[in-house]
């Protein structure tokens, strides 16, 4: 239903007013006694304005101004129209109220109702009316400013000119602004920083072969990145090397037995190989294989892009490893097979070597550098120590925790504390990116439907903002009682 529409007028014509706003005098001359005159209750805008005339210029007497109060958007071009009212000078409102009465159609302004308001102009005397209307709410109109046109005409009803003014910037009543409640997340420190770094070798072999040749095809440069491993571990003061572990895999081409068989005696001949090398690795050293990589040519194609992926992917679903290589091999023609043979395979064949270390407690300048390079070296701690050291949301603090958010994916409080950087940058959807990428993990929850709510999804701030509510988060609790308040205030 919408809200009756009525004008209650009340003349002022002794006394002293007591201005707390007002706007400056315009061509109109007419005033407002206060800033904010839109009050939402439930779906409605009630308007009351004090209007003052006092210092309209003088007007004279078969002067009639119909003056048009005009909601208007400050950023958009929505506008509504109010009703009118009618200020005349001694002689035209006497001659309005004549014709009123004697003639049943006549009309001062145009849509005259029984609330329009004809005001006798009292020159030179304190002169206030009292406006009030109810109107339907819009969400514009709490960033909308309150216009008055006036139009003026004289006794023969010839149009004397139209004027506007701004009557407040402010038209609406501010409305309720949720206090979100929420800190960055102070890490704990760690008694011992175990690690594990990983390097991929892609050791090339001769056909059916597992002996290494140190200068066959891209073996040097495979080699030099352990080498390089290797000697910064081992030359590293902050750094205590404990073990090698190494896991072979090979490519899932030809028969299943075989290509286990294979990939064992690679990865035995390789840490044969590393241990006369580097004799420091002897009774540190773990080895393993795992025969042809399924799990990686599927993780592989989908990360490709090419006519026949989907249908490679759906080869990759058969259970059996005869089964795959069949309906890979048929397709296309099997070009397709000799592409993946070509491209894809290759990197499957591989080491991979995860060094176990146990790295000593940082400095402040030495972990200001050390995230740069080995981020992962770091606590938390340390993490959180680097960020304070910077000013607050400066580029520095914002990267470190971005840096700390990619590197320890298994922890939250990088994300957290780098989404809440976004917030305060005003950066909604980084916030939300950010915190979406771990919607499954719990904790995520009261800061993932605070990003929401920033980002104006209500939908989804409440869903999460439930969901960590129900986890027993009294800060999401408190989080979702503001945004309920402000949506059912706002809208």
């Amino acid at each position: 239903m919408k809200p009756t529409r009525y004008i209650l007028i009340l003349l002022f014509l002794t006394g002293s007013a007591s201005v707390s706003f007002a706007q400056k005098k315009e061509t109109t001359g007419m005033k407002l006694q206060e800033q904010y005159v839109g009050h939402k209750v439930g779906q409605s805008v009630n308007v009351n304005m004090l209007i003052d005339l006092t210092d309209m210029p003088k007007m004279g007497t078969n002067l009639k101004r119909v003056a048009t109060p005009i909601i208007r958007s400050n950023k958009g071009t929505e506008e509504i129209v109010l009703p009118q009212f009618v200020v005349a000078g001694r002689k035209r409102y006497d001659i309005i109220q004549r014709k009123m009465l004697i003639e049943n159609n006549y009309k001062a302004v145009p849509g005259q109702t029984e609330n329009t308001v004809i005001i006798p102009r009292k020159n030179g005397e304190l002169q206030q009316f009292n406006y009030s209307t109810s109107i339907a709410y819009k969400p514009w109109m709490k960033d909308a400013s309150l216009i008055l046109r006036a139009e003026d005409s004289g006794c023969a009803e010839c149009h004397l000119g139209v004027s506007e003014e701004v009557l407040t910037n402010n038209f609406l009543y501010p409305l309720y602004q949720p206090e979100y409640k929420f800190s960055m997340i102070v890490p704990k420190g760690e008694l011992v920083k175990r690690r594990e770094e990983t390097l991929i070798a892609n050791i090339s072999y001769k056909v059916g072969k597992y002996n290494i040749i140190p200068d066959f095809e891209n073996n040097p440069s495979e080699l030099a990145k352990i080498d390089a491993k290797l000697k910064e571990l081992k030359g590293n003061e902050d750094i205590v090397f404990n073990r090698l572990g190494m896991v072979g895999y090979a490519s899932p081409e030809g028969g299943v037995d075989y290509n286990i068989e294979l990939s064992k005696k690679r990865a035995i001949s390789f840490a044969g190989y590393l241990v006369s090398k580097y004799p420091f690795l002897k009774g540190r050293f773990d080895n393993s294989w795992k025969g042809q990589d399924w799990e990686g040519l599927q993780e592989a194609v989908s990360n490709l892009s090419f006519a026949a992926k989907n249908d490679v992917l759906e080869a990759l679903k058969i259970t059996t490893p005869e089964g795959r290589t069949k309906a890979l091999k048929a397709l296309d023609n099997g070009r397709v097979y000799s592409m993946l043979l070509q491209e894809v395979y290759p990197p499957l064949r591989r080491s991979e070597l995860v060094f176990s270390i146990v790295v000593k407690g940082f400095s402040l300048d030495k972990a200001k550098e050390t995230i740069k390079t080995h981020p992962s070296r770091l606590s938390l701690a340390e993490v959180y120590a680097v960020a304070q050291s910077y000013p607050k949301g400066s580029k520095e603090q914002y990267g470190t925790w971005a840096i700390a958010d990619e590197t320890f994916t298994k922890d939250v409080e990088p994300a957290i504390n780098a989404a809440i950087l976004d917030l305060q940058a005003g950066r909604y959807q980084d916030a939300v990116n950010r915190l979406q990428r771990r919607s499954n993990d719990s904790r995520i929850w009261p800061m993932l439907g605070l990003a929401y709510a920033y980002n104006e999804d209500w939908s989804k701030a409440e869903e999460f903002l439930q969901k960590a509510k129900a986890n027993g988060s009294q800060q999401a609790a408190y989080n979702l009682d503001e945004l309920q308040k402000y949506l059912k205030d706002n809208f």
